[in-house]
Parts: structure tokens; sequence; C-alpha cells
């Protein structure tokens, strides 16, 4: 896995304006899509890549009656967790140490363009999935990567595969999901004032490539 985090990630997120941001985006999409398409509210959350926790303790702030559990690679970003409401492990997203159709919701923000094996995050999160939960994932667009990446704003080697959403979509079709949700969104790294009326303007423009980030909503319809 490539861009492996640490300690510094999870000082950076409590203090660092971009990264405080950042998380807070992504964790606003998540929450929302959550709301809108889940069928019920959700008795059981996974955070894959969950870091120190931060969103999932959101999650669990604004889904009290959930069982909220996150797997994170980084021993010493599972150490940085202080929430006791949330359950963190140290385990691999290629292979999820849970048992087979136990979640309603599993989330996988800014982790899917680390992995060498993208597909395989999608397969497991298919098999941990209850019928008709979901799967949320974001990751970045390539364009905004590359040009972040040019002007030093990334390290070169950080991200694996930086994938469109079209590329997503086809591999969420692949694993067995129904893509319910495929957007951009996110008009500025750092934040800014009416930011989501003016995304909702680019949007009705026809503007979304203006957009920085991608967010791709899955069902599981099987039996």
């Amino acid at each position: 896995m490539k861009g492996v985090l640490d300690k510094e990630y999870a000082v950076a997120r409590q203090v660092k304006r971009s990264h405080i941001y950042r998380l807070r985006r992504r964790t606003f999409e998540v929450v929302n899509d959550i709301r809108i398409f889940s069928s019920e509210r959700p008795q059981t959350i996974l955070d894959i890549g969950t870091a120190d926790g931060l969103m999932l303790g959101t999650l669990k702030e604004k889904f009290p009656g959930a069982v909220c559990a996150g797997i994170e690679y980084a021993c010493d970003l599972v150490a940085c967790n202080q929430n006791k409401t949330i359950h963190l492990v140290r385990g691999d997203a290629l292979a999820l140490p849970m048992k087979t159709k136990v979640f309603d919701v599993v989330v996988a923000t800014a982790i899917v363009e680390h992995l060498s094996h993208p597909i395989q995050l999608i397969h497991e999160s298919f098999r941990v999935l209850k019928k008709n939960g979901i799967l949320i994932v974001t990751t970045p667009h390539p364009f905004w990567e590359g040009i972040a990446t040019r002007v030093g704003h990334l390290k070169k080697d950080e991200h694996a595969e930086v994938m469109t959403l079209s590329r997503l979509q086809s591999l969420f079709e692949e694993a067995g999901f129904k893509v319910i949700k495929a957007e951009q969104f996110m008009i500025s790294p750092i934040g800014m004032p009416f930011e989501m009326v003016f995304e909702r303007i680019l949007k009705c423009c026809g503007l979304n490539f203006l957009l920085l980030n991608q967010v791709i909503v899955g069902r599981r319809t099987d039996q």
C-alpha cells in the first residue's frame, strides 16, 4: 500500500486548515449519503482506512444507534484514537477481518487511490455488506491530483492509482454493486465562503469538472 500514514497525519487533521477542511467536507458527503441512500437508520457502520477515527466519531454522533467500527493499517494511527464510543482495529483493507453480511454501511474515503488492487477493497466491501447495504467511496479527481502533485502539494509517489468516476463505476459493477450516485464535489482544497452554493451553481451549469473530489455510492442488491 502506497502512502501509509503515521501520527503526523493525525496531528495535521487537528491543526492544518487544508486537512481539517477536507475531513469535514468528506464527512459531510458521507453523512448526507447515508441519510439519503440507507433504507433504514444504519445499525452497523464500517469505516475502512479510518486513520485516527475522527470521521467515524462524527458518524457515531450522527447515528448514535449504530455500532461504528473502523479498520486502519497503520498502528500509530489506531493508537491515536481516544473515542471510546467507536471500535478501531488494525487490519488490511484488502482482507477485512469481518464476517460476511454484517454491515449496513461501508465507508472508504481517501483510501482507494492508495491501493495497488482497488477492486479487492470493493469485493471485500461487497462481502461484508448486508443486502441493500451501501458502499460510499471518495477519491481525488485525477486531473486536479496531477496539478497538486506538480505544485508540490502532494508527494509524487503517495498514490498508486487515481481513478475517474467511470473507472470506479466499472469496478463497482464488476463487484456486483448497483451504482446509485457518482459525482464530483469540493470546490476548494481549503474551503471558502458559500462553497455549497457555488458547487450547486457549477453543477447546474455543467461545470462539474472544476470540482476537486469524487464520490460514488453503490448498493448491494443481491440475495
